[in-house]
């Protein structure tokens, strides 16, 4: 069920209110009127609209704008490539919210004391003048944080660093907020209350994108190497397809002498060289009765025709193979083309998880192997891919 209602489309880009956009729309109805909510959805909108269009100009793909309690979100497929096209389109919304502002304070101005019309432009103003100075400040995931992240690459060339950093400082924005709100309640108003859960919910943000960007710079450090495992076995080629079938497919529970940890991937070699990949599902078009005359190489796909990365491919590349291909698992080679090992997606999670201070269970990482799906934050950028957030937004 989906959390959310689409509402319609501006320039292509789908628009939707999230659900708790509603009580929030209620409450300023009750508390300001309303012109006052309608003011606030159509000054957030247009926020965001900025946001999306110098993103589109940028090449980069809208997928659709969300307004829910504590404010809007762009929902950007990928990020600008470079640190200043990042920076310009951060810096997007809070400008023409300060355009805005400009606008509804001329307006108001000219339309004279004392009117409603006057009244109601300078509530706008008001608005926009918010939006843009709340945005502007220095941490994730407000604008200002987006154009942090983007100066501190520029000057790092470090993209994860930036975003570390500014992560780090959005939590410190965010228990500023909690602590302004405690501060504002103290002298007895309740409107500190939604200060202090803005200033919560800017924490988690951040507390998400620092998680995110430390498992990048994981991700990015890593290698084939690192990750591979040798859960393989290793057999001969020469061997009949019978005594392959009874050694290592028959369940260890009917012949104990099979192999107490059976392998699902086998390779076979002869003279001392890999001749190719076992492939046990042609078994089913070969009749039984010539298992035992055939050996092995009736069965085997050659190594000249499997594909795989080499031990120093960063791990980022793995998984950006694994996304687009969908094999279960990737080979590993050594420099003269024999099998080094195995990667599968619960290699990749447990080992990242290990390098960051978590030990997961056989069993997680088994259920990891066996899904379709990777777990959040492993979508890598394109510059760690090639050369590897969560999934860019803009929020405001």
């Amino acid at each position: 069920m989906t959390s959310r209602l689409r509402i319609g489309s501006l320039w292509g880009i789908p628009l939707f209110l999230d659900y708790t956009w509603f009580p929030a729309a209620l409450l300023l109805v009750l508390s300001y009127g309303v012109v006052t909510a309608l003011g606030l959805f159509l000054s957030l909108l247009a926020h965001e609209l900025a946001h999306s269009l110098v993103a589109r100009a940028y090449g980069v793909r809208v997928s659709s704008i969300t307004l829910f309690i504590f404010g809007g979100m762009a929902a950007i497929e990928r990020e600008v490539p470079r640190p200043l096209g990042a920076f310009w389109v951060a810096l997007a919304g809070p400008l023409l919210s300060l355009g805005l502002f400009v606008l509804f304070s001329v307006a108001g101005a000219w339309a004279g004391p004392g009117s409603p019309l006057t009244s109601t432009l300078a509530s706008l103003a008001a608005i926009n003048l918010m939006i843009a100075l709340f945005n502007l400040l220095p941490g994730l995931p407000l604008d200002g944080g987006q154009m942090l992240k983007a100066a501190i690459w520029g000057w790092t060339g470090d993209r994860q660093k930036g975003m570390l950093w500014a992560a780090r400082a959005g939590q410190g924005v965010g228990w500023g907020l909690v602590a302004l709100g405690l501060w504002v309640v103290f002298l007895g108003s309740l409107n500190g209350l939604w200060i202090g859960l803005i200033g919560l919910f800017i924490v988690n943000s951040a507390r998400r994108y620092e998680q995110y960007a430390q498992l990048q710079q994981v991700l990015a450090r890593l290698k084939a190497a690192d990750v591979m495992t040798r859960r393989f076995r290793v057999v001969d080629a020469g061997m009949s397809l019978r005594e392959f079938v009874d050694r290592y497919l028959v369940p260890s529970s009917l012949r104990p002498e099979a192999p107490a940890q059976p392998a699902d991937v086998y390779f076979a070699e002869e003279d001392g060289r890999y001749r190719g990949l076992v492939r046990p599902e042609l078994l089913n078009d070969i009749e039984r009765s010539q298992w035992d005359h055939l050996t092995l190489k009736a069965i085997l796909k050659p190594m000249e025709q499997l594909q795989g990365v080499q031990e120093e491919t960063p791990i980022p590349q793995v998984i950006q193979m694994m996304r687009q291909a969908e094999p279960r698992r990737i080979l590993v080679f050594t420099p003269s083309g024999a099998i080094a090992g195995l990667i599968d997606r619960g290699d990749v999670v447990a080992v990242a998880a290990r390098e960051l201070g978590v030990v997961l269970p056989q069993e997680v990482v088994q259920r990891l192997r066996d899904s379709e799906e990777w777990p959040p934050g492993f979508q890598v950028e394109e510059n760690l891919a090639g050369e590897g957030s969560p999934n860019p937004q803009q929020q405001a």
